[in-house]
């Protein structure tokens, strides 16, 4: 019974923890970081390729340069996979002008949302079920050791008949 009620309450709380603070953050990175045109240096070659967001073998890291206020800046960015030399591209920059990811979208918030009802879910299941085991183990102890005493009792009665 119990179960019934912690684990979805658990979980409702757990996302909307989760989704509060990942909007939060996702306004701060908003505010905090910049689309900026590049020029790609190199290429991205497509062995170079990496996970982001969970999409796998759309982006590669290549070698970009942007200009802040008349001063040239390059750096490693996420690129899209083979991209030539020459591409010009949207970067992310922070305040002080350095490479970043994008800020959160709002299907990241909700993703990591579900993710951390899920977690919470399944830790209030797996809890429960933990200490449903644990105390069928002391019972069973329990009767295990009355079950010895009664054997106590009873066993050499059993023995002189024999």
């Amino acid at each position: 019974m119990f179960l019934l009620l912690a684990a979805p309450l658990a979980c409702v709380v757990a996302v909307e923890a989760t989704y509060h603070h990942e909007q939060d953050r996702a306004g701060q990175q908003r505010s905090s970081r910049t689309p900026v045109r590049a020029t790609l240096i190199g290429s991205a070659p497509a062995e170079n390729l990496y996970t982001e967001r969970g999409v796998v073998g759309t982006k590669g890291k290549a070698v970009v340069r942007w200009s802040v206020r008349g001063h040239e800046k390059t750096g490693i960015a996420a690129v899209t996979a083979d991209s030539l030399s020459g591409t010009v591209t949207t970067i992310w920059v922070d305040r002080r002008n350095r490479v970043t990811a994008a800020p959160l979208d709002s299907g990241a918030v909700v993703a990591r949302s579900a993710g951390a009802g899920v977690a919470a879910f399944a830790g209030v299941v797996i809890a429960v079920l933990g200490v449903r085991l644990g105390v069928g183990r002391i019972g069973f102890r329990r009767r295990l050791t009355e079950w010895d005493r009664a054997w106590a009792d009873v066993g050499p009665q059993w023995a002189h008949r024999a």
